[in-house]
């Protein structure tokens, strides 16, 4: 068990008795400037400002700051070689023991714990100036029940409640919690402020055979203990649900002309979705991996009054999504990571609310489906019910209507709710507002790529690009968030002309591939020439196939040429 919590106190910067700095002239400072630009032949006005960060000095300021250091009239004379404005080569005037750098000791204080920091600690704010200390919160791990400067009693009390807590939770709650985790060795529980972190290795045999049965859906309990058997049929008595099916008659709109068009851009994703939503008269199924627009949120919460087979949500609400960012909207507002976190996680729980008091059926599960259908219209493709995927974001997807993919994408929704669905969300008077209830999951068929042959899930999607690129000569486009081919794509994609786009605030060196950077990119889309176009939800990233996603492919010419060319005009 370890736990994690946060104190609330001061970080202070304490200058070392004896490494005062000795004060330095301006015209010192400026000589010295100019013998570190000597060492590292950095000698021209130019070099200087851009090496130093004093471009907001003006260049003939600082020839003027050089010449008075040097005690010189002529600016010719600053110079070892005039035509280039090579700087005559300064050696410094100050000893040693002048340049003494300042030395300070770090600490946090609060009213249950006194930290001494180093000064690289990650949580440590930037001091500028003379400021010496900052109120600010520590986040703490504790792995025992005892931290150098965290107060004794304060330890002990926090350790041994949270233990007592983990200790009398009935194992039906402890087999809950590990669940909902997707990560398949740890998880967590809040306890008051505490978020007691357990691993799967501390739990007996029975709890993990127990867990690890309902976690791949196994079939017969038979070869299990007697005690693992009683707790996976207590288990599912108590929170698992009969599925609730999508009605049986979810069709097209017949009496609409058939026709398909792809969306490629930015600010215009929020008026598509809106008029999605807006024109659907039987039903609307969404799928977003995650959801805090609250105006769209509220125009679904409308809409499902009016639609007679209502609105039907898949969703990701696994804790590592909860906690995660909407960057680009929070970026721009300037606010601390605290409070982007306390924006985006209202933001979630207000919409979240919202759908449950309208009653609209919401399931949870590894989705990183973005698609948005009803009778009139069925979208596939890169957007999110967020903000920064509304109003920023370069995003990129196709839409049907009543055409030969308009069905086909209903009934792989329907497929994804029935086999996927790993909770059904329920509305609690709890601190998040709902929690989430396991389904027991119905048997279907195996997802039949002959039967949907444009749509593929990831790992189609891989194994489809892996057996055109062994025979495609020509070039090949990849717009993605992020790029991380598997090793069999990266050696295909080396032997052609690839051109890869990715989002600008991506770290990515490899020089294997011409990479390029656009802005909030968030499209995902692959062109093989004029041969075969992918366009859809799934990133250029192979490393996680759990997630359930598609891409629609496309080998009609017309269709190519109509994503390339709206690609194109991004340039």
């Amino acid at each position: 068990m370890k736990l994690q919590f946060q104190l609330s106190g001061i970080f202070q910067r304490l200058l070392l008795s004896g490494t005062e700095v000795i004060p330095i002239s301006l015209d010192d400072l400026i000589r010295e400037v100019q013998a570190i630009a000597t060492q590292n032949h950095r000698r021209t006005p130019g070099l200087i400002r851009q090496s130093f960060g004093l471009n907001f000095i003006p260049e003939p300021v600082l020839i003027n700051l050089c010449k008075q250091s040097q005690g010189i009239v002529q600016e010719s004379q600053l110079y070892q070689i005039l035509p280039l404005k090579l700087l005559q080569p300064v050696k410094s005037r100050l000893n040693t023991h002048q340049v003494t750098t300042n030395i300070y000791s770090y600490q946090f204080i609060s009213r249950e714990a006194n930290f001494q920091l180093t000064p690289d600690n990650p949580q440590m704010p930037i001091f500028t100036g003379n400021v010496s200390e900052y109120p600010g919160i520590y986040n703490l791990t504790i792995e025992r029940p005892d931290y150098p400067g965290l107060d004794y009693d304060f330890a002990q009390t926090i350790w041994n409640k949270s233990r007592d807590y983990w200790r009398n939770l009935p194992d039906i709650e402890k087999i809950k919690y590990a669940l909902q985790s997707r990560d398949l060795n740890n998880f967590w529980i809040n306890y008051q402020q505490v978020q007691i972190w357990i691993s799967i290795q501390e739990l007996s045999l029975d709890l993990r055979a127990a867990i690890t049965f309902l976690r791949v859906d196994g079939d017969d309990p038979a070869i299990l203990s007697e005690p693992s058997k009683l707790l996976i049929q207590e288990y599912q008595s108590r929170y698992r649900l009969q599925p609730i099916n999508l009605p049986a008659e979810l069709r097209p709109n017949s009496t609409l002309p058939p026709k398909s068009g792809y969306q490629i851009c930015r600010r215009q994703n929020r008026h598509i979705l809106r008029k999605i939503i807006n024109d659907a008269r039987q039903f609307l199924l969404i799928s977003s991996y995650i959801i805090e627009d609250e105006e769209l949120t509220e125009l679904i919460c409308k809409k499902s009054s009016e639609l007679p087979q209502g609105i039907w949500i898949l969703t990701d609400l696994r804790n590592e999504v909860l906690d995660r960012l909407d960057q680009q909207i929070l970026n721009s507002q300037n606010l601390s990571l605290s409070e982007q976190y306390q924006k985006t996680d209202e933001r979630k729980k207000a919409c979240l609310k919202m759908l449950l008091n309208a009653n609209i059926p919401i399931r949870s599960g590894d989705f990183h489906l973005k698609t948005y259908i009803s009778e009139e219209y069925a979208y596939l493709g890169s957007c999110n019910l967020t903000r920064g995927s509304l109003d920023f974001n370069l995003e990129a997807g196709t839409v049907f209507n009543n055409n030969l993919q308009h069905q086909p994408l209903i009934n792989l929704f329907r497929y994804f709710w029935q086999k996927y669905s790993r909770d059904e969300v329920i509305a609690e008077s709890n601190i998040d507002g709902f929690r989430l209830r396991s389904l027991f999951r119905v048997s279907q068929e195996k997802y039949a790529n002959s039967a949907y042959t444009n749509f593929l899930t990831s790992l189609q999607y891989e194994k489809d690009l892996i057996a055109n690129l062994q025979n495609f000569q020509g070039q090949v486009k990849i717009y993605s968030r992020s790029f991380q081919p598997s090793l069999e794509i990266a050696t295909y994609l080396k032997l052609l002309d690839t051109r890869i786009f990715i989002a600008s605030g991506i770290l990515m060196n490899n020089q294997n591939f011409n990479i390029q950077r656009i802005d909030y990119l968030h499209a995902k889309v692959t062109i093989l020439g004029n041969e075969i176009a992918y366009i859809g939800g799934i990133d250029f990233n192979f490393s996680d196939s759990r997630l359930h996603d598609l891409m629609y492919k496309t080998t009609n010419a017309r269709e190519i040429n109509q994503i390339a060319s709206l690609l194109s005009s991004l340039h």
